[in-house]
């Protein structure tokens, strides 16, 4: 991101935020933070930002990454793929070794 970007950035945030001041401190700063970044990934997060908050993002609530839903639900063809992926079981040793560990948690003794 170049700092006439971040310039670009700071005016559409005080735009929304009338109590947001910029200025060429800000700018600079705020450049360092985000220049490696693009420039549409932080709008884009601004915009969520703005439909979400009444004040102000700071540097942390642009960069932020979206959260995906673990509530999401799989479409069939999402489901379909899931389930025609080959996995490679894991070795017998291993799970003897994993089991033995729960056996150890749990207080259980194999006679």
């Amino acid at each position: 991101m170049t700092k006439r970007e971040t310039f670009t950035l700071l005016a559409l945030i005080a735009v929304y935020y009338e109590q947001f001041e910029v200025n060429q401190e800000k700018i600079d700063t705020w450049h360092k933070a985000l220049k490696q970044y693009s420039y549409e990934e932080l709008e884009e997060n601004l915009l969520a930002h703005v439909a979400a908050s009444p004040y102000p993002p700071k540097v942390a609530q642009l960069i932020q990454k979206k959260q995906v839903d673990s509530r999401a639900i799989p479409s069939l063809e999402e489901t379909s793929q899931l389930i025609q992926m080959e996995t490679k079981p894991a070795q017998s040793s291993v799970i003897e070794m994993e089991l033995e560990k729960m056996r150890s948690i749990l207080d259980i003794r194999r006679e």
